[in-house]
């Protein structure tokens, strides 16, 4: 036994031996979620009230389809504020952005009861979502 002491302390002392054992790998990172995908979760705030299909019925809000190029006020199976028909507002980015900002202030005497979006962040995916969902080119 004295004469395997000293070997069984230089075992104790090595590195251990590399294994064939499979190693885990990190998890991957998270993919980043896409402007588009974003403001289809924004816009579940605004679904109670518009719909964006081809065809669907209008609700408390107007359907949004094909909104973009269009004057504010001008589809003629919705019935309109008189401040969203007078408006003159042809709806693009910027406009879309400054009502989705706040609404009751762009457009004074809309409708439109929805506080708006501060974030200009929020407000971008919104737009990219309905483009994306409306028939924008």
């Amino acid at each position: 036994m004295k004469r395997l002491l000293p070997f069984l302390l230089l075992a104790a002392c090595a590195p251990a031996a590399e294994t064939d054992a499979p190693t885990t790998a990190p998890a991957p990172a998270k993919a980043e979620m896409t402007s588009v995908e974003r403001g289809a979760i924004l816009w579940k705030r605004c679904r109670s009230c518009h719909t964006l299909a081809e065809g669907e019925r209008h609700k408390v809000g107007p359907n949004l389809w094909g909104v973009f190029g269009q004057a504010a006020g001008a589809r003629e199976d919705f019935n309109y504020s008189r401040a969203m028909k007078a408006s003159g507002i042809v709806w693009d980015d910027a406009t879309m952005d400054a009502y989705l900002e706040k609404p009751a202030a762009y457009i004074p005497g809309n409708r439109m009861t929805y506080a708006g979006l501060r974030k200009p962040e929020d407000r971008a995916a919104v737009i990219a979502y309905l483009k994306s969902e409306t028939g924008a080119e």
